[in-house]
């Protein structure tokens, strides 16, 4: 008698499975139909991975959502997918704005939020701009994601209001700080300047106000500018409020110059490494970073004054970031004080200039890197070693390319870091915006070593220098994808967490700017 049970129960299950529906419009209209919410959610489940058409799951769908929050949400969620606009007026009316602090009504709006966000809809706005304003911290952070999303100037004004409210989530700020980079609308810059500097306990937000100036572009680079030559009075005034130094001040303003450039970045940078301060450690702060921009710019006018500071430092970490500096601007006439400063002080502090003659040098330098690692060879730490093998290999390439930019470009691919590194600069300078697509490549290969790091950078720098050149439209867009990829794999590794982030700002650059 079990075994018929068994067989009858097998055969009913059979028969249902047969009257199962086959695709997306069937699953959603089942899911519309049923009581059961548990029903309508398996329903649900099925029309979002369903074959077929999507677009025929809509209507069905749309009744879904005058149904219970939670079965609202999952429907939401499929509709923002499907990525029909008919569907944004329900989604809007969908929302619940009572504010009431039930689970499943706010998982609703921010599965909601999430899919006008999708949609691109600008006549939500409103809507969302109310959102963000929500007591639960999904959905107010799933608004203000939107808003970035739709990239409308409407959703400034909440936004700002987030950013500037005292008593606020720090993650909400952080994250409304971003879509104000998204959107790039000039009224943002007062706010991102100040957020640049502000501090509260345990939280920081130059991360994401950095970013949103870069984004934002050319737009910031004269109010940066000002703030490095100490002509924003007011900001100054602000900042000494909240017991902001004035060398971090221009300090922080000076490293955003180098991403954002502009016509004024070059004259500020330049009045910023002369900048006097009675704490010798502000003073060179402010100097370092401002010579890293420079670099950043490849500005020619550099040179000089960063030669000159490198000959007069004394600090190992300051040579090695002024020598860096002019490596990165590239111009013949850094090789003479990066010469001399090779071949004075103690060997560490000659590394710095060293590596950077291999980096932009040819076999007139050749005698000081060689000679540097013969010396080496017996006795040096194995990492020293390995740098300064690094170095050598790096002006054997330059002997054998010749300056050819064909030749740099299949150095992209070299099994050598060192080569990379400086194969990715020389392409960059070459700005031939057909090779964009190799530095891409060398800018994602995995990265396990302080060696690849600095190749990665490289590489950064050199799509970096192609863009600013002329846009790369498509090739930017996917070179931003790519970027993208590569740091979401890299997600919570120390290593690669600076340098990822400025490839993520260029990323950012890159899709503003693509078709």
């Amino acid at each position: 008698m079990r075994h018929v049970h068994l067989v009858a129960f097998a055969a009913l299950a059979l028969l249902t499975a047969c009257f199962d529906p086959k695709d997306a419009e069937g699953w959603a209209e089942r899911a519309a139909s049923r009581n059961r919410t548990d029903e309508k959610l398996a329903a649900l489940q099925q029309a979002r991975t369903a074959p077929g058409d999507r677009k025929a799951a809509v209507k069905p769908l749309l009744e879904v959502l005058k149904q219970a929050p939670r079965a609202r949400a999952e429907a939401a969620l499929i509709l923002g997918e499907i990525g029909d606009q008919g569907a944004v007026k329900p989604l809007m009316e969908a929302l619940d704005l009572s504010g009431k602090p039930e689970r499943d009504v706010n998982d609703a709006n921010q599965k909601i939020a999430t899919a006008l966000g999708v949609l691109r809809a600008r006549e939500a706005i409103g809507v969302l701009g109310k959102l963000t304003g929500s007591s639960d911290p999904f959905t107010q952070v799933a608004a203000i994601d939107a808003l970035g999303a739709i990239g409308d100037p409407a959703g400034v004004a909440p936004l700002l209001t987030v950013v500037n409210d005292e008593q606020g989530e720090p993650f909400a700020i952080r994250k409304a700080l971003l879509a104000l980079g998204r959107i790039g609308d000039p009224r943002a810059i007062p706010t991102i300047l100040k957020m640049l500097y502000l501090e509260r306990p345990g939280a920081f937000f130059f991360a994401e106000a950095a970013f949103a100036a870069s984004q934002l572009g050319r737009p910031m680079s004269a109010p940066l500018a000002a703030v490095v030559e100490g002509k924003d009075a007011e900001l100054s005034r602000w900042a000494s409020s909240k017991g902001v130094h004035p060398a971090a001040l221009r300090a922080k303003a000076a490293q955003l110059l180098g991403d954002v450039g502009g016509p004024g970045a070059i004259p500020a940078l330049l009045t910023a490494l002369g900048y006097t301060d009675p704490e010798p450690a502000a003073q060179l702060f402010v100097r370092v970073f401002a010579a890293e921009s420079l670099g950043r710019l490849r500005a020619v006018q550099g040179v000089a004054p960063i030669g000159a500071l490198l000959a007069r430092s004394k600090d190992p970490n300051a040579r090695d970031r002024y020598a860096e500096a002019l490596a990165r601007i590239g111009d013949a006439s850094a090789l003479v004080p990066l010469r001399a400063a090779a071949t004075s002080g103690d060997l560490d502090a000659r590394d710095g200039p060293l590596d950077a003659l291999s980096l932009i040098g040819g076999e007139a330098e050749r005698p000081l890197v060689a000679g540097a690692a013969s010396r080496c060879a017996a006795g040096c730490p194995a990492t020293r070693k390995a740098m300064l093998e690094g170095m050598v290999a790096r002006l054997d390439a330059a002997k054998a390319c010749a300056g050819a930019a064909s030749c740099w470009s299949g150095k992209l691919g070299d099994p050598n870091p060192a080569v990379r590194g400086r194969a990715a600069l020389e392409v960059g300078r070459a700005g031939d915006a057909g090779q964009a697509g190799a530095l891409v490549e060398a800018l994602v290969k995995p990265v396990q070593t302080d060696a690849e790091l600095a190749a990665r950078y490289h590489a950064v720098l050199g799509l970096d220098w192609l863009a600013r050149r002329a846009p790369l439209g498509a090739s930017g867009t996917a070179a931003a994808a790519a970027i993208d990829k590569m740091v979401a794999g890299d997600k919570g590794r120390t290593l690669t967490a600076g340098v990822n982030e400025d490839a993520l700002r260029l990323a950012g650059r890159l899709r503003r700017a693509g078709p």
